[in-house]
């Protein structure tokens, strides 16, 4: 279906903001909002185009909001309907995605809201032209890194093990402590090459906060262009090889919607 032009919101209703593209791409929406009832519509300004659909006001703010956003159940599904919306969009231009629960009290708010953030905004849209984002977050065994730094030691020459059994095991014992102190150094260390490499060949990267599962011990964004991906797997594929002899478990999840490198929602 075509994009239609938004209406006049009606009381208790507020405009929901999915994304920002540029007025001059040509788009078609075939997807619902996070409410049926309500489609989706563009509003264009002074060549942004926002897509929004009017929503409930109460839906996501006040007594009722509170309890709706701490309601799995309830959010589940407008978290995926937000996604698929913008994923319909990426499809067929280059989008400023906006996060989960962005409203906005009238067309002029909004409109306001562009001009005072349209440099960045527009600043965004041509940085993310033809790139998707990607997600390498490494888990580290420590044990398994305890283990290939004390190779490292006696490859090294910087532990000899002694004659007697009784002493090696309890030398071995004192030097497994003292490199478990900077295990987080060492692990700097040996990621940073990793981490240079993806800044320096990709389009974007940035550090995300640690997710709260034990053992992640880095969580990247890095954004792609998709002529690249195939080279950016490479990259990944060689140094998990060389990180697995260390306890150091690469994961890639995506593509997503570049929200790191979209800087602050307006």
């Amino acid at each position: 279906m075509a994009v239609d032009a938004v209406t006049e919101l009606k009381d208790g209703e507020a405009l929901y903001l999915y994304a920002v593209v540029r007025s001059a791409e040509p788009m078609r929406l075939d997807v619902p909002g996070i409410d049926a009832a309500r489609p989706l519509m563009a509003l264009h300004h002074a060549g942004l185009t926002a897509i929004v659909s009017a929503v409930l006001l109460t839906a996501f703010r006040g007594p009722q909001g509170e309890q709706n956003l701490a309601d799995l159940g309830w959010l589940g599904p407008r978290a995926l309907a937000h996604e698929a919306v913008i994923e319909r969009l990426m499809a067929q231009c280059t989008v400023f995605p906006l996060p989960l629960g962005t409203l906005f009290s009238s067309r002029q708010a909004l409109r306001e809201a562009l001009d005072a953030r349209r440099e960045q905004i527009e600043s965004a849209l041509e940085r993310l032209r033809g790139c998707r984002e990607w997600a390498v977050q490494g888990h580290l065994d420590r044990e398994a890194a305890l283990d290939a730094r004390m190779d490292e030691a006696i490859a090294s020459g910087r532990y000899v093990p002694a004659v007697s059994l009784g002493r090696q095991h309890l030398e071995k014992q004192r030097l497994r402590r003292e490199l478990a102190r900077d295990l987080d150094a060492w692990l700097l260390m040996r990621t940073a090459p990793l981490a240079e490499t993806l800044r320096r060949q990709c389009a974007g990267f940035c550090e995300r906060q640690l997710q709260a599962d034990q053992g992640w011990v880095f969580n990247w964004a890095v954004l792609v262009r998709q002529q690249e991906t195939a080279h950016f797997h490479q990259i990944l594929d060689e140094a998990r090889a060389v990180q697995a002899v260390r306890g150091l478990r690469l994961a890639c999840k995506g593509p997503f919607a570049p929200y790191s490198f979209c800087g602050k929602a307006p």
